[in-house]
């Protein structure tokens, strides 16, 4: 930073973003989906029923949907969605510079600029599909080695376990050989000397830039020609009554077009706050700050374990009807069930309430809340000083 810090700003490209930027925009990229996917597995906890079968099919839906969402940005802006937030783009490599740019001559050079197709395709590959491959290869070798490390792929018998060998030899290499490559890339980036940070950015010609006043006017000159509609008001002049179809276009244009604002003001500033949204809910189920803001209501409203019952007085009728429960809420939480799960008793609770008050106990817990019975399931842990839970059932309804 000391380096930085005694340059000369006269010498520095003011359109060219420093190192620290696009890393810090990659590291915030990368970090995307993982969030969302440990956000969706914090609630499907919670709502099984709606979120498992998404949470299932989470890579394939996050490919599809981040995909999209990236490909408009790169065709619109050039940059991606979180590149557009730190006000970064992408740019088509050219070997000339203008030195004192005239107006015409700026607005062509900024066009001649704009990525191509092929150089959108690639960066939509970059960005979205170049991850999700590495993520599918890192599960892959992971599950695959063992079998090598077992000895238990017999290369010279089967084709199939040929092939799994000689991918366990070449991904490792492979992998550390592209990012090191990717490295020196960056380090030629620092330098001035090169002006991609990356292999498939240097052979394709990307390089990065900052977003400047022809972008935001090429944004705002799209929004118009996206918001324009049909005028349905009459002309002075107009002497036949509107027909059938002008109604329709003019009933169409009427509903379009605060879809289309809306539809623009989620782009534009909703996507943005999500991120934050993002990041604060994952701190949020992270972090203690939860636990403590719940531990005092939560303390005083769950039941302290009562007295165990002996056979005689928990067979008895009387008593057999004061047990039953017909409440549809937790005897924990006090809160409707959620995941719900059962213990020998036969009670149903929360599964995270339930959970974590049989293993959180001391030494004389491992108690159903309600009767006090011992339970069969729960194992304390003298090294661990906790319980080890295993008589819990999820129940699906």
């Amino acid at each position: 930073m000391d380096f930085y810090s005694n340059l000369d700003s006269r010498s520095l490209d003011r359109n060219t973003p420093t190192l620290f930027e696009v890393i810090s925009a990659k590291e915030l990229e990368n970090l995307l989906s993982p969030s969302i996917r440990f956000v969706l597995v914090h609630y499907a906890n919670k709502y099984p029923r709606y979120l498992i079968r998404i949470l299932n099919r989470f890579d394939e839906l996050n490919l599809a949907i981040r995909g999209l969402v990236e490909y408009s940005f790169l065709h619109n802006w050039n940059s991606t969605f979180i590149e557009k937030f730190y006000g970064l783009k992408r740019c088509n490599q050219l070997d000339l510079t203008l030195e004192n740019p005239v107006t015409g001559q700026l607005t062509k050079y900024e066009t001649l600029k704009r990525l191509r197709r092929s150089q959108v395709g690639v960066s939509l590959v970059e960005v979205v599909v170049v991850p999700y491959l590495k993520e599918k290869l890192d599960l892959l070798y992971d599950s695959l080695l063992p079998e090598y490390l077992m000895q238990k792929l017999k290369p010279d018998e089967s084709k199939k376990d040929l092939a799994k060998y000689w991918f366990l030899k070449l991904y490792p290499a492979i992998s550390t050989v592209l990012k090191l490559i990717n490295i020196v890339f960056k380090v030629l980036y620092l330098s001035g000397k090169f002006k991609s940070t990356s292999l498939l950015q240097y052979l394709f010609g990307i390089q990065y830039s900052r977003l400047n006043q022809f972008d935001y006017r090429l944004a705002e000159q799209r929004t118009a020609a996206y918001l324009q509609g049909v005028s349905t008001e009459p002309k002075s002049s107009r002497i036949r009554p509107i027909s059938l179809s002008e109604s329709v276009v003019a009933a169409y244009s009427q509903v379009a077009y605060p879809l289309k604002k809306s539809l623009l003001f989620g782009s534009e500033s909703v996507l943005p706050v999500s991120i934050f949204l993002l990041k604060f809910l994952e701190w949020w189920n992270t972090s203690d700050v939860k636990k403590n803001f719940k531990t005092d209501t939560v303390t005083e409203r769950t039941p302290q374990v009562p007295p165990l019952l002996n056979n005689e007085v928990a067979a008895s009728r009387r008593m057999r009807s004061r047990l039953v429960t017909k409440t549809p809420n937790c005897p924990l939480c006090h809160e409707e069930i959620h995941n719900p799960a059962v213990i020998e008793t036969g009670y149903v609770f929360c599964y995270k309430c339930i959970y974590t008050f049989l293993r959180e106990g001391d030494e004389n817990a491992g108690k159903c809340p309600i009767t006090g019975k011992r339970l069969v399931g729960c194992k304390y842990s003298q090294s661990a000083k906790e319980w080890k839970v295993t008589n819990i059932r999820r129940l699906m309804i």
